[in-house]
C-alpha cells in the first residue's frame, strides 16, 4: 500500500543521481530505499523514525542497494543531523502522527540545503476512504472505541488548505498540494486487517481479543468488503495528499 505512494512521493521531490535525501518517520523504510536506488552511489540517503522496531524492520529490507542508509532513532522535532544536510526531506504519512507538526516541519527546513525540497504525503480523510471506514465501523463493534480510534488515526490528518497554511508558516516556499489516487491490493479482507495489526499499534488489542470476537470481526469484514473482492482477493482506491516545497 505504501510503494506506489512512495513512488510518486519522490517523482514529486525529483530525487536523481547524487542527491542527499533524508525520509522523515521512515517506518519500515519504503521511501528510503527507493531513494537509494535513484540516487545511486554518489549519493547519500538516511531515515529517522522515533519507534526503534521499525528501524530494525528498516534496515533488514536495505540490502543490495548502491548506497548504505544511514538510520536514526529520533523524533520528528528534534533531529539529530546538521544544519543543510540534505537536498531533499521526505515524509509518507507521518506528519499526522506528530505531536508539534510546525515544529517537525522547521526541522525538515533546518536540515535541508538552501533551495533544498520537501514532499510530504498525508492520507486523505477516511470520508474518501470507504474501506477503511468499514474498517472503523467493524472494529467499534467487536473490538472497541478505543481500537477502532487507533484505525481511525492516519486518516485524520491536515487538509490541503492546513498544509499549505502548516507549510507557508513554518518558512517554506513555492508550496503545491496535489491529490494522488492508487490501488491497494490485500489476498483477502482478513489479511488486510492482519498486516495493519502488524505495521500499527492495533497488535496488541486485536490479539487481546477472545476468539469469538475475532470470528464475528472476520465474518462482518468479509460480508462488508465483498463489494471490493475480485478472484484475487480485495482491491480499492486509496486517496492521499502531496505536499511539496522549497526551503
Amino acid at each position: 500500500m505504501f510503494a506506489p505512494c512512495a513512488t510518486q512521493l519522490l517523482d514529486l521531490a525529483g530525487v536523481g543521481p547524487g542527491e542527499r535525501v533524508l525520509d522523515v518517520a521512515c517506518g519500515t523504510g519504503i521511501v528510503a530505499r527507493r531513494a537509494a536506488a535513484r540516487v545511486g552511489a554518489g549519493g547519500v540517503v538516511a531515515g529517522s523514525d522515533v519507534n526503534q522496531g521499525m528501524l530494525e524492520v528498516a534496515a533488514a529490507a536495505a540490502t543490495d542497494l548502491p548506497v548504505r542508509i544511514e538510520w536514526h532513532r529520533a523524533d520528528a522535532t528534534a533531529l539529530p543531523l546538521p544544519d543543510g544536510a540534505f537536498d531533499v526531506v521526505c515524509c509518507q504519512q507521518g506528519l499526522q502522527f506528530v505531536p508539534d507538526p510546525p515544529l517537525a516541519l522547521r526541522e525538515a527546513r533546518r536540515v535541508l540545503a538552501p533551495g533544498g525540497r520537501l514532499a510530504l504525503a498525508v492520507w486523505r480523510a477516511i470520508d474518501h476512504h470507504p474501506v477503511f471506514a468499514a474498517l472503523v465501523r467493524a472494529l467499534e463493534r467487536h473490538a472497541g472505541l478505543g481500537t477502532a480510534a487507533l484505525m481511525r488515526a492516519p486518516f485524520a490528518g491536515p487538509g490541503r488548505e492546513e498544509l499549505r497554511r502548516l507549510l507557508t508558516e513554518t518558512g517554506f516556499d513555492k508550496v503545491r498540494v496535489r491529490i494522488a489516487t492508487f490501488p491497494a491490493r490485500f489476498p483477502s479482507p482478513e489479511e488486510l486487517l492482519r498486516r495493519q495489526a502488524a505495521s500499527s499499534p492495533l497488535g496488541a488489542p486485536l490479539t487481546a481479543l477472545d476468539e469469538q470476537a475475532r470470528r464475528a470481526l472476520a465474518r462482518e469484514l468479509d460480508q462488508t468488503l465483498g463489494e471490493w473482492a475480485d478472484d484475487d482477493g480485495i482491491v480499492f482506491p486509496m486517496q492521499t495528499w502531496l505536499a511539496t516545497a522549497r526551503r
